[in-house]
């Protein structure tokens, strides 16, 4: 029996882990075909195994969206897709004036130039065939700023300015573009994080995060509205926060 999203192609940045890789299984158990990259191999032969035993035919390119080659490659191996998940990103925690230069730069490389960067490859191809959906995945970071992420932040109030961008001027080619908002997502991007301060914040945390499948539902939602409607924003809270 044919899924929701049979027919249709989706390139997933970031889905080696976390929520790319739980929205690319997601898509492909939904009849999508997919590709899918990121900076991890086994990780990303693995998702890819996952995505061909739903049934998808999958390509799989491991490479860093910071090479700006590496972007031009994906988009070309990725020309043909009709949907893109904008989801690939970095977070850094840390007191403002403990953060260092270099990482608010690496943060804002992968979380806005490089998002900007593969955005831009694609919506090339949507445009030429005048359809397609981007979904770039923020944060409620996006719109508020919690002390000790406060360059993850920034990064985030600037990609929803570009999610908000492409989509004034790219509705015009018949492109869909969605921004999905989470809040906290249980997933391994704060692993490193290693501040006393930071480390006390999240042991103090009174709620139970949202999932990586909770994401990927939404956007699974985004992507099977109706040709004559799209889901601009959707923020998602833990429902006991």
């Amino acid at each position: 029996m044919a899924g929701p999203l049979s027919g249709r192609a989706a390139l997933v940045t970031g889905a080696s882990a976390g929520i790319g890789r739980a929205t690319a299984i997601a898509l492909a158990s939904r009849g999508a075909d997919v590709v899918v990259t990121g900076r991890r191999d086994a990780e990303l032969q693995d998702v890819a195994a996952r995505c061909r035993d739903a049934g998808a035919n999958v390509v799989a390119m491991r490479g860093d969206l910071d090479d700006r080659g590496f972007v031009r490659e994906l988009g070309a191996s990725a020309a043909h897709v009709d949907v893109l998940v904008n989801n690939a990103g970095i977070l850094t925690y840390a007191p403002l004036l403990e953060s260092t230069v270099e990482d608010c730069e690496a943060m804002f490389r992968t979380n806005v130039v490089a998002a900007f960067a593969i955005g831009r490859e694609i919506a090339a191809h949507m445009v030429q065939r005048r359809r397609g959906h981007i979904v770039f995945v923020t944060s409620l970071s996006a719109r508020n700023v919690n002390a000790l992420a406060v360059g993850y932040a920034a990064t985030k109030h600037a990609l929803s300015a570009y999610a908000r961008g492409f989509r004034v001027e790219l509705k015009a080619h018949g492109i869909k573009v969605t921004e999905v908002a989470p809040g906290m997502v249980d997933t391994d991007i704060r692993k490193g994080s290693t501040h006393p301060d930071v480390l006390k914040s999240i042991a103090a945390r009174k709620f139970r995060p949202l999932t990586p499948d909770d994401v990927a539902q939404s956007i699974v939602y985004a992507l099977s509205a109706s040709d004559g409607c799209c889901p601009d924003l959707i923020e998602l809270r833990p429902t006991d926060n």
